[in-house]
């Protein structure tokens, strides 16, 4: 639980970051390494590694990683499902956070074969996205979020109506990351738990995405102090209170 309150707290600090000042020191990076391997769970281990040139922009220089050379892979075996690793990876994002470390996940705007040179697959294993570590060298800037009411359905009303637990599980999971912003997922609150929705592909990461919002969703409920378990439930991933 107290990782779970840590991780909570660096939810509401966390952003993309883009800009860095140097990469984590090597006392940094070995403290991660621990806590990648604790995160290894449903399929997913985290890989880190140091390579020059790793990071490269989308469009010309837009969305350009400076400052850094550090990141980690998030590696699947064949078995895992992709939530997972958004699930997994989201942890180690805000493990980094929570250290004073800046991260931005990046599923394209990589160099494949110099990161994949600098980290050790399996056979079988794939990356399904990387995440850029460092000290980071800009402030925080909010970013647009969808509406409680577009994300749930409900009225504003019907949503201050629901339990606390849902409420700050809802509210820590809009903050969640997605790739360009665009957050595909919808939230059913049930009496029993909670169920994130995949709406979108996303270019091909929209379940990644929606790993990422239930581990903020998970986060949040600890938070109140409610624990749970995941399940499907009519094709959606379902957070059940125990």
């Amino acid at each position: 639980m107290d990782s779970m309150r840590r991780w909570y707290e660096a939810s509401q600090r966390r952003f993309s970051v883009r800009k860095y000042k140097a990469a984590p020191e090597e006392t940094q990076l070995q403290t991660l390494a621990g806590m990648a391997d604790l995160l290894c769970a449903h399929g997913v281990r985290i890989a880190i590694g140091r390579a020059e040139q790793v990071f490269k922009p989308i469009f010309l220089w837009y969305g350009k990683i400076r400052g850094t050379d550090a990141f980690a892979a998030v590696v699947l075996d064949a078995a895992a499902e992709p939530e997972m690793a958004g699930y997994v990876g989201e942890a180690f994002v805000l493990e980094c956070a929570a250290m004073g470390l800046g991260t931005c996940w990046l599923g394209a705007s990589y160099n494949k074969n110099n990161a994949f040179s600098a980290i050790k697959l399996a056979e079988g294993e794939r990356v399904a996205c990387i995440i850029a570590i460092g000290v980071p060298d800009e402030a925080y800037v909010a970013r647009p979020r969808r509406s409680f009411e577009k994300l749930t359905g409900l009225t504003a009303d019907a949503f201050g109506a629901l339990p606390t637990w849902q409420k700050r599980a809802i509210e820590c999971a809009r903050r969640a990351p997605s790739a360009l912003n665009a957050q595909p997922w919808r939230f059913r609150a049930q009496e029993d738990g909670i169920a994130v929705e995949n709406t979108s592909a996303n270019f091909g990461y929209g379940k990644l995405d929606c790993g990422i919002a239930m581990l903020h969703i998970e986060l949040g409920a600890a938070y109140c102090g409610v624990s749970g378990e995941w399940r499907k439930r009519d094709g959606a991933a379902f957070f059940m209170e125990c």
